[in-house]
C-alpha cells in the first residue's frame, strides 16, 4: 500500500533513515516501535507527506487514502463535535441541515396549511437523496464512534473549542476512522483514553478493512492487535512477523547471533591487522599484506546497537505499618448538587495493590484525592492506620514542579531530612546524572518531568503510595522497570492507570467506580475483566 523506496533523511546533523527501502501491506497492522528520537514519528510524517525524503521516493499504491493521526492536534473553532466527526462529507451536513430546517417549519405548519403537500414533498425529496448518498449509515458510523471514543450524545452539538487538547485528539480521531482511510497511521491513538474506549479502539482496528501502522506505548494493544513489528534503529528499519511480545523475543535472539558475528569480525579484524603489521615491510609478504590491507578497507563493520541508558527503579526499604492501612467510612463526593458516586465503605490492608478503575470522570481522581487528604469538600470519613507513611502522587503532578527551579532542587524539596544526602543518587538511577541535575525543570521534556515527579515521590520511606497515573509520558522501557520496582515494593500501593499490562501486572485487587457506584473486587485485573464479562453475558441472556 506504501513503499519507501531507498529512502535517506537528515535532520541538521542527524541521520534519521539512510537507504531504506520498506513497506505496508494490505491487510497488516504494523506496530512501529524505537527508542525515543530513532525516527518512529518522522516514518508516520513521510508516510503520511507530511515531509519529504532528502533521497528515494515513497509510493502509495493506486488511488490509495491515507489518513494520520498526529500525537497534538488543534481544531479550528466553530464547528460543532458533529460537524467536526463528519467533516468531508459536507453535502450530507448540508442536506441535514436542510432536514432539520423543513422538520421545524413542519411541526410549525396547522393541518389544514396550503402549504403542507408542498413542504412534505420537499422533505420526503430530502430523505430520499440523504438515503441515497448513505447519510443514514454515516450518521450511524458517526454516532458509534463518537459514543466508543467517549463523547455522550448530549455533547454532539457543542463547539469544539470547548473541548481541552485531549479530546481534540479524540474527535480528530473519531474524523479519521468514520472516514475510512485505506490506509490509518495513528501516532499514539490511546492518548488520553480511558480503558473502556481503548478497548474498544482496539476492537476497531483488529476489524478495520484496510491497512494500520501504529506507534504506541501501549503494550497489551500492540500484542493483541499488530501482526508485523517494524523496528526503527540505526537509521534502518527492521521487521518482525509477529506482535510485540514476539518482537522481544526474536530481537533478543537476533542481537545475540549479532552480538556474536561482530565479535568474531573484531577477532579476524585483529588477526587481519597483525598480520599487515609483521609483513608490510618484508618483500616476501608487502603484497599479501597490501591485499589484505584492502580486504578490511572494504569489510563493512558489523555494528551493535547503542543501549541507551535505563531508568534503575530500585525503591528503599520501608517500615511496616499496621494491618489496617485505610479506613473509609460511608465516603461519597458532590459537585454543584451532583453526587459523583454513592457512599464507600471500606479497609485498604498492608501490601495490597488497589487499582481504582472506571471511566474518565467516574470518581477515581476525586476518590484518591480524598484518601490522600488532598479533598475537604467529601462527606463521610477516611482514616489513615498505624504507623502509615503515605505520598501521593496527583495526576498533574508535572504542573507542581517549579519553573526556574533546578531538578536538584526539587527532588531535595521534599525529601524526609534523613535523606537529602542521597537525593542525588537516587536522581542517577532516574537518568538525572552529572550536570543533569542542575538543569531547570522549565526544559525538560514531558517524560523527564514524569521521572522527576516520580523521583520525588518514591525518595524516601513512605509505605503508602497513592499514584494517579504514574505512567503517563513514560517510555515502555521505563513503565517496564516501575512495575518491578513497585511488584517487590514492601508497603501499599493504591493506583489509577489506564495502561492494562501495567494493570495485569500489579493489581491484586479492583475497586471500580461505575454509574457512581463503587464495587470491590477482591482480585487481579483478567480475574475482573472475567468476572465483567460473565455477568455482562448472563445480563444480557436474561
Amino acid at each position: 500500500m506504501i513503499e519507501l523506496k531507498n529512502v535517506s533523511l537528515t535532520f541538521g546533523h542527524q541521520t534519521i533513515l539512510e537507504d531504506v527501502s520498506w513497506k505496508l501491506n494490505d491487510g497488516e497492522r504494523v506496530a512501529i516501535v524505537g527508542k525515543n528520537g530513532a525516527g518512529k514519528s518522522t516514518l508516520m510524517k513521510l508516510m503520511a507527506g507530511l515531509i519529504l525524503p532528502d533521497e528515494g521516493e515513497i509510493s502509495t499504491t493506486g488511488k490509495s487514502t491515507v489518513g494520520y493521526l498526529e500525537q497534538d492536534v488543534t481544531l479550528k473553532p466553530g464547528r460543532t463535535v458533529w460537524e467536526e466527526a463528519l467533516e468531508g462529507k459536507d453535502e450530507i451536513l448540508s442536506l441535514e441541515r436542510e432536514m432539520r430546517k423543513y422538520e421545524e417549519i413542519l411541526s410549525n405548519l396547522d393541518g389544514d396549511s396550503e402549504d403542507l403537500d408542498r413542504r412534505l414533498n420537499r422533505y420526503s425529496q430530502l430523505q430520499h437523496e440523504f438515503e441515497e448518498k448513505g447519510g443514514y449509515k454515516a450518521e450511524s458510523e458517526a454516532g458509534a464512534i463518537l459514543s466508543g471514543l467517549g463523547f455522550h450524545k448530549d455533547r454532539w452539538e457543542e463547539p469544539t473549542e470547548n473541548f481541552s487538547g485531549g479530546w481534540q485528539v479524540r474527535l480528530h480521531l473519531a474524523k479519521l476512522l468514520l472516514r475510512g482511510p485505506d490506509v490509518l497511521l495513528l501516532d499514539e491513538p490511546t492518548n488520553y483514553l480511558d480503558l473502556e474506549n481503548i478497548q474498544w479502539v482496539e476492537s476497531f482496528i483488529r476489524e478495520y478493512p484496510g491497512v494500520v501502522a501504529l506507534v504506541s506505548h501501549d503494550r497489551a494493544l500492540m500484542n493483541n492487535v499488530v501482526n508485523r513489528v517494524s523496528e526503527v534503529s540505526m537509521k534502518k528499519i527492521a521487521d518482525y512477523k509477529g506482535n510485540y511480545d514476539f518482537y522481544l523475543g526474536e530481537r533478543e535472539l537476533r542481537y545475540e547471533l549479532l552480538e556474536n558475528a561482530a565479535k568474531n569480525q573484531q577477532k579476524k579484524v585483529r588477526q587481519t591487522e597483525r598480520f599487515i603489521e609483521r609483513f608490510k615491510a618484508k618483500s616476501t609478504k608487502a603484497s599479501q599484506a597490501r591485499s589484505r590491507m584492502k580486504q578490511l578497507e572494504k569489510m563493512e563493520i558489523i555494528e551493535m546497537p547503542r543501549e541507551d541508558a535505563a531508568v534503575r527503579v530500585i525503591l528503599p526499604k520501608v517500615p511496616r505499618s499496621g494491618k489496617e492501612v485505610v479506613r473509609i467510612k460511608e465516603v461519597s463526593r458532590t459537585y454543584e448538587g451532583r453526587q459523583i458516586f454513592e457512599p464507600f465503605t471500606g479497609t485498604f490492608y498492608r501490601q495490597d495493590r488497589i487499582a481504582l478503575v472506571g471511566e474518565n470522570g467516574a470518581g477515581k481522581s476525586t476518590l484518591m484525592r480524598a484518601i490522600a487528604g488532598q479533598d475537604d469538600g467529601f462527606e463521610g470519613k477516611v482514616e489513615i492506620g498505624t504507623s502509615v507513611f503515605p505520598r501521593y502522587f496527583a495526576q498533574d503532578q508535572i504542573g507542581s514542579l517549579v519553573p526556574e527551579a533546578t531538578v536538584l532542587a526539587e527532588a531535595e524539596s521534599e525529601a524526609p531530612a534523613e535523606w537529602v544526602s542521597r537525593v542525588r543518587d537516587f536522581l542517577g538511577s532516574f537518568l538525572f546524572r552529572g550536570d543533569d541535575v542542575f538543569k531547570k525543570t522549565t526544559v525538560l521534556s514531558g517524560g523527564e518531568k514524569s521521572r522527576l515527579c516520580l523521583a520525588k515521590i518514591l525518595c524516601g520511606t513512605a509505605n503508602l503510595l497513592l499514584l494517579d497515573e504514574p505512567t503517563n509520558h513514560l517510555d515502555l522501557v521505563t513503565k517496564e522497570r516501575l512495575l518491578k520496582a513497585l511488584d517487590q515494593y514492601e508497603g501499599t500501593i493504591v493506583f489509577v492507570s489506564h495502561d492494562r499490562y501495567f494493570l495485569r501486572g500489579l493489581a491484586t485487587r479492583i475497586i471500580e467506580i461505575e454509574d457512581g457506584v463503587v464495587n470491590d473486587y477482591p482480585w487481579g485485573y483478567d480475574d475482573y475483566l472475567w468476572w465483567k464479562t460473565e455477568n455482562s453475558t448472563e445480563g444480557t441472556e436474561a
